[in-house]
Order: C-alpha cells, then structure tokens, then sequence
C-alpha cells in the first residue's frame, strides 16, 4: 500500500463531552443522528472535480453505516461558522463540514464538525494521503467513531476468489466496490482467502502444484510462501483473532479430514480434533478459547462447538446441511450459511446466548460464504440470485442486501479485512 500519512488533532470544547456523551447514548439506544453535510470548499479553484468525490464519497460512506440520517441542503461551508437557524429547520443535529486541497500529490482533507444547537465546534481532524477516496474514507470512519467509540468500516476491503480468466485467482476491492485488484496469477485453482487481524498477511489455499496446500502472501499479493505442503487437504484455514494461530483442515497420514492448530511463530502444529469423519471449516472465537466448526459426525454436516484443547465438544441445534460459520467479532453470535430440504444455500444468524438462530436471506437464490465486517454490524456473503455468483453486504439483522459491484465471473469465499490503520 502507498505510504499514506495522518495529522490529527481532535478538538471536544465545553459542549464536548456533555454533547458527545448525549449522542454517543442515542447511537446505543438505536436512534439515527441527524447529520447536515456541507458543501466541501477549498481554496483551489482547479480542484473542484475533487472536492465534489470527496464530498460524495464520505456522504455514501455515512448513509452506508445505517447509523445516520443525512441531509445535503447544498449551503456553502463558511470556515469556522455554522449558522445555526438553517440548520434547526431541517432538524440537523451535527454539521459535518470539509476543506480540501492538493498539494504534491496529496490529497488533503481538514474535516470538521459542529453541533448546531450551539453551535460549537466539536470535532477537527486532518487526513493526507496519496488516493483520493482513501482520504474521504478515513474521515467517514473517524465521524463514526466520535459517535460510537469504534472506528467505521469505510476504509476495508474485500479479499475474495474469482474465476474470470477462467482460473480461480484471488482479489482485493474496496468495501465499496472501487480499486479492484488480482493478486494472485497463478493459472489454478486458489481458494479460501483469509487476511490475518493485522491485516497484513493473507493465508489461502492452492491447487498450483496439484495438491491442495496451504500457502501466505502480503495483503499485496507478494512474498507468496508455503505454509503446509504436507500431502492430502490443508484446507479452511482460518486465524486467531491475535494472529497466533490458525485453525486448518487437514488429512496428516491419511486419516479423515481434522482440525489442526497451527501455530505461525513456532510452526508447531497440533491436533483438535480425532474422528473419523469430517470436521472442517473451524472458526477462532474472539476469545480464542473455543472454535465453531462443522462435521458430519451425526449424519448431515452440522456445526459443533469446541473448546480449544478439543475438549467440550457440543453440537448447535441447526436442522439442515450447514457450511462456513463464523464467530462474530463482539463474540455474541455466529454467521453460517445452511440449506434446508434441499432447497437453496440461505444465510443464518446463531445467537449463543439464547441458543437460537435466525434466517437472513429468503431463499432467492443460494446465498453462501458468509462473513462478517470488522464492526460485525455487516455481513459480506456470494449469491447467485442474478445467475452467477456475486459479492453481496448486508445489515446483520439481514436488511439492505445490495450487490457490491458488477464483476465479471463468479465470486466465491469472501473476507472482510481489518480497518486499514496508517
């Protein structure tokens, strides 16, 4: 990634904490923030085309978090002023106000926000770097977490297989559905992508050399190394949430396909699990104690939790044929996808504590590969309700399902990655 950099300084006055308190507590009680956005200004005329992307790249990233509503009355940014009265009339809490310019290839965004009842700065941050919508990202994720406490989810992407060429290579693309990009060109079969926490690293599958092995590349797509090689599966690897570990299916002197922990620093690997069926696709738990897995121990593929010493095996109570779970990030529920009576892939929602689950999608089409966004607000998944396979987003309760770009070919094993830090 280019080298990108940040300046910040983050004013909270008087109003400050009082105010921020009383908004971030009306976020958790699921009330949407009204927010007003200004027209973006600058001082170069020759840059209005950006200031206009930057604009709309940060109102599309704040509509997207459900976490808003937002309104564009197309008033001019005035620096350092908010007339308040204007405002109130389209029952605007917060302004969110930008200033931008261009200088040596930078693209450079001072942010600024205001609360209109007194009309008071609260919130001032600068961004630089070297892509334009990068930039805009940044300030929508850094918006979302002076209201939430957490950072939003504009500046992640999407890892993923696709088979275009004809082959089954790997890409990246912007959560959005910008700056597509293949990272892998190996004439082969790649599947199952998953990006390390630090979001540095990405681990996968390959078929290059005839066997299924387990190899890793930068997030770039370079310094592509073998992990497992060992004959038989090395597949559905998937990490820990500290990055220690990973959780792999293999087939070590041709037993049946079992759960192997595979720790990346001292390359030990150790057994989970010992059947002589199949258990695959295991899952870390945020507290990497327990992994989500699935196994056809009890006839259908069902899924089954474990502790992580193998211990404490237990089966959730699903129906149908289940596939690809995957622990959300706050820890309180699993995402898998399950077909019932033969019937099409759907996507579900397991709630731990109350020991049930719930349906996402209806039905059009199979909806498979779920994934959860770093916020676990957002699920990431493929369907081929337009008869191909497609990346789709949606809202965890399973509202707003969108496609999040035409792409040529199919899609499979969606990843959501880590917030892109600097």
């Amino acid at each position: 990634m280019k080298k990108i950099f940040l300046c910040s300084f983050l004013f909270l006055y008087n109003l400050g904490f009082s105010g921020i308190d009383i908004y971030i507590q009306a976020v958790k009680s699921g009330k949407r923030i009204n927010l007003g956005i200004s027209k973006f200004g600058t001082k170069q005329a020759q840059i209005t085309d950006i200031v206009l992307k930057m604009q709309q790249v940060v109102r599309d990233d704040l509509l997207f978090t459900r976490l808003f509503n937002v309104v564009e009355p197309g008033w001019q940014y005035i620096p350092d002023k908010v007339v308040s009265e204007k405002w109130q009339k389209y029952g605007i809490d917060v302004v969110v106000c930008g200033e931008v310019s261009f200088d040596n290839g930078n693209y450079i965004l001072i942010g600024k926000m205001y609360d209109v009842l007194s009309t008071q700065k609260i919130y001032e941050e600068k961004f630089i770097s070297k892509e334009l919508r990068f930039t805009a990202h940044m300030f929508s994720d850094n918006i979302v977490k002076v209201f939430t406490g957490e950072y939003g989810i504009a500046t992640t992407q999407i890892v993923f297989v696709n088979d275009m060429t004809g082959f089954k290579e790997i890409y990246k693309i912007d959560y959005d559905g910008y700056n597509l990009v293949q990272l892998t060109n190996d004439r082969s079969i790649n599947i199952y992508p998953r990006v390390s926490p630090d979001g540095k690293k990405i681990v996968y599958t390959t078929y290059k050399y005839g066997n299924p092995d387990l190899y890793i590349m930068n997030i770039d797509g370079t310094q592509k190394q073998p992990l497992s090689v060992l004959q038989g599966l090395n597949v559905t690897a998937n990490w820990s949430f500290d990055g220690e570990k990973l959780v792999i299916t293999m087939t070590k002197a041709k037993h049946s396909p079992n759960l192997y922990i595979f720790d990346i620093n001292t390359k030990i690997l150790k057994r989970l699990t010992f059947s002589n069926y199949i258990d695959v696709s295991g899952f870390f738990s945020p507290n990497n104690r327990e992994i989500v897995f699935v196994s056809n121990r009890s006839g259908l593929p069902q899924m089954y939790i474990s502790s992580i010493d193998g211990g404490n095996i237990r089966r959730l109570p699903t129906d149908g044929y289940t596939s690809s779970p995957m622990w959300s990030p706050k820890g309180d529920k699993i995402v898998f996808s399950m077909q019932e009576e033969k019937q099409f892939f759907d996507i579900y929602l397991y709630d731990i504590a109350k020991n049930e689950y719930y349906r996402l999608t209806q039905g059009n089409g199979s909806n498979e590969n779920p994934y959860f966004s770093p916020d676990g607000r957002f699920i990431v998944f493929v369907s081929n309700r337009n008869g191909k396979y497609e990346l789709f987003t949606m809202f965890i309760d399973g509202s707003n399902q969108r496609r999040i770009k035409e792409i040529k070919g199919n899609c499979f094993y969606p990843c959501w990655t880590p917030r892109r830090f600097l």
